[in-house]
């Protein structure tokens, strides 16, 4: 009876196990990565992508596999070298403009490096000049030719811009600069120089001075570089400096030549501003009395607003100009004429009411007189010149419109397209 139950209970223990085996083993990550190799092979795979089980390590590189990284920071630092050193020998060439070498007798590496240097610096400088060394033409033959050189800026000195969000770039014109510009041409050579690049200014300058009473314009590519500003060398105008008057509101534009500038308040858009018109008649001084040099004329204002101290210096000189001819009718001698003897009224006729008026004041009177007639005649020609060349636009435009509605028409209906005709005898004159 005892061995019956020992064979049971091992029965009952073998079966257990079993069970329990079979219940297991599916559930294996083992199991479940072959039979996902098992669908894969025999194009059962489902969608979900075999991975690595949880808690799996990732496998290591084998012991004798090197890291490649120290491979590709040694080509690297071995191009960069070599590259290094073929610049620096060929930009540290002796010079071949026939300069001598001052680094002849120090050892190859050290002079390269400094022929480099030296070229650096000579690249930068050239960078810092103007594009080209004169930048204006010769002047002008005579009659044509004026006296003296006028150089205007343009931003917060003739024009002021501004810029937001709802209307982007909007430019006003400074009050009196139309009259500014049109007066001071028939005395001055005007140029206006900008430190704007000419693709930003040029069309700018079309609208502000649609009758080009500015001989020339000026812009950055004119400027030098220096100390992070842009500078107007007046030496490369091509012009004689002791003729030349620049007006700026950017005293740092003419630091190279501070004796030829004139200082203006930056004009930031006020409308009854006259700043511009205030300075014609010290302008028109200068150019109708003629100094040898300008700058020692320019240099007694220093420190002083221009247009008030030239009125002061010009009421001085009027006052002088009246005592000087007091004392000469004093002088003379009051003579008696037939009608003074005879108790007529000739002493009180010889009587002068005052001076007559100065040189300056004279040729002023004509000079304004002469500009106002004229001026209303020239404006009025030049619209008509520009309404002319407007029409003659609109119709080449209309031309050109209908020759290519002709070709499309042409194309259209499938008749080949003819050949424009050949030009005539007198075209090819």
């Amino acid at each position: 009876m005892f061995r019956r139950t020992a064979l049971r209970f091992q029965k009952t223990a073998s079966a257990a196990l079993k069970r329990n085996y079979a219940s297991e083993t599916p559930n294996s990550s083992a199991h479940k990565l072959a039979e996902e190799a098992l669908a894969q092979k025999t194009g059962t795979a489902t969608k979900s992508r075999a991975t690595l089980p949880k808690g799996d390590k990732k496998p290591t590189k084998a012991k004798g596999e090197k890291n490649n990284n120290y491979k590709e920071i040694a080509l690297a630092a071995g191009a960069i070298t070599g590259l290094g050193l073929g610049g620096l020998f060929y930009y540290g060439r002796p010079f071949e403009d026939g300069r001598p070498d001052k680094y002849v007798e120090e050892n190859a590496l050290s002079a390269a490096y400094k022929r480099c240097v030296d070229r650096f610096n000579e690249f930068q400088q050239g960078m810092n000049e103007p594009m080209w060394d004169k930048l204006l033409p010769e002047p002008l033959p005579e009659p044509y030719r004026r006296a003296y050189t006028l150089v205007i800026n343009l931003d917060e000195t003739l024009v002021y811009s501004t810029w937001d969000k709802e209307h982007g770039w909007r430019h006003a014109k400074r009050p009196g600069v139309d009259y500014f510009l049109s007066y001071l041409s028939q005395f001055y050579e005007i140029v206006i120089f900008t430190s704007q690049s000419s693709m930003n200014a040029m069309p700018l300058l079309d609208k502000l001075d649609p009758y080009q009473y500015a001989m020339y314009r000026l812009y950055r590519e004119a400027t030098r570089y220096v100390d992070g500003k842009y500078v107007k060398d007046l030496s490369h105008l091509n012009r004689d400096l002791s003729k030349v008057i620049i007006m700026d509101s950017n005293p740092d534009s003419f630091s190279l030549q501070p004796e030829n500038g004139i200082a203006l308040k930056p004009w930031k858009g006020e409308v009854k501003d006259q700043g511009l018109l205030e300075y014609i008649p010290f302008l028109e001084a200068v150019a109708l009395t003629t100094p040898e040099d300008i700058r020692p004329v320019l240099k007694s204002f220093e420190g002083q607003y221009i247009p008030i101290e030239w009125a002061k210096r010009e009421q001085e000189m009027n006052k002088m100009h009246r005592l000087q001819w007091e004392q000469e009718q004093a002088k003379k001698k009051t003579s008696r004429n037939l009608g003074s003897l005879l108790g007529g009224g000739g002493s009180a006729a010889a009587q002068v009411e005052g001076p007559p008026p100065t040189y300056l004041e004279q040729m002023r009177k004509h000079v304004r007189e002469t500009f106002a007639s004229e001026f209303e005649q020239q404006k009025k020609s030049q619209e008509e010149a520009m309404a002319q060349d407007m029409e003659r636009q609109m119709e080449m435009m209309k031309e050109m419109k209908m020759s290519v509605w002709d070709l499309m028409t042409q194309a259209a209906s499938g008749q080949p397209l003819a050949p424009p005709p050949p030009p005539s005898a007198e075209e090819q004159k």
